[in-house]
């Protein structure tokens, strides 16, 4: 903050009353002009004030929003924190990112004065299912597959509470998509015991290279495919094949559209399953 400066020239003993943002501050100096610094200071007093543009916010996971926090004195920085980060984190710009289901408070501070918004962070709907009589048909590549994904969804965003282990039913659910044209949400592939594979067949096969034929044979004919492979997190992870290039003889030859963030990556990045060469195909 500013403040006023007064030059009190005194040649006897005086009171000086300097203004300033503070108040009126009496200068008392002696006969000799010296001021006494000891003299008592009554500066107003202001209330500093921190306000929010919203008091409580209910929105779905998967969404941020911004919260603006203002203060009464501009001379001051407002500084945000969250009680559950794994709720709803928030930046330095007062940013909120809502994370999974669950509550939490994102404060507003300012030199020890809080102000709070409530989060209700809740599960996300179920995506809408297309009517069965759908006849949409889709080329494989790579923008149409990350559309595919955006429409069902992906693992981390929680859409379910078994989504860490549903990483089969959603690559099945986006290969349904591609194939037949109809949208289902993950759920309805899905079982206690696992993957149901409606619509579709299960394969398993005795090596990687009948595995890789049966996926490449697929995908000569526009259609995706579920496989099973491992990642270094997990040793049978389920992803959706999309895509190759050259011979189709090795898994680095293939592009595969991953459940768990929704990315498109590099079968090269992956290693086969311990446990087998399965494939799921879609009956059509």
């Amino acid at each position: 903050m500013k403040k006023n400066k007064t030059i009190a020239s005194v040649a006897a003993a005086a009171v000086v009353t300097s203004m300033s943002i503070f108040g009126a501050m009496a200068l008392e100096s002696n006969a000799n002009g010296v001021i006494n610094t000891d003299a008592q200071l009554k500066p107003a007093h202001r209330e500093l004030k921190v306000s929010i543009d919203k008091d409580k916010v209910v929105k779905r996971s998967g969404r941020q929003f911004k919260l603006n926090a203002k203060t009464n004195d501009e001379n001051y920085d407002v500084t945000y924190y969250s009680t559950d980060s794994k709720v709803a984190s928030v930046s330095s710009n007062g940013t909120v990112r809502l994370q999974k289901k669950g509550k939490a408070k994102i404060i507003a501070e300012c030199n020890g004065v809080t102000e709070t918004c409530d989060i209700v962070v809740k599960k996300p709907k179920a995506r809408a299912v297309a009517s069965e009589g759908s006849s949409a048909q889709f080329k494989l590549n790579v923008n149409n597959m990350r559309n595919i994904e955006s429409k069902i969804g992906h693992q981390t965003q929680h859409a379910y509470p078994q989504s860490t282990i549903m990483c089969s039913a959603y690559s099945f659910a986006y290969a349904y998509y591609q194939v037949t044209g109809i949208l289902k949400p993950a759920g309805y592939f899905w079982s206690p015991g696992g993957c149901t594979w409606i619509g579709g067949t299960y394969h398993r096969y005795g090596s990687s290279g009948e595995m890789l034929n049966s996926i490449k044979s697929q995908i000569d004919s526009g259609k995706s495919c579920v496989g099973l492979l491992s990642t270094s997190s997990s040793p049978n992870h389920y992803v959706t094949f999309i895509g190759y290039t050259g011979s189709g003889t090795s898994l680095g030859d293939y592009t595969v559209l991953d459940p768990w963030d929704g990315s498109v990556r590099s079968g090269g990045s992956y290693g086969y399953c311990y446990i087998g060469y399965h494939v799921a195909t879609i009956n059509s």
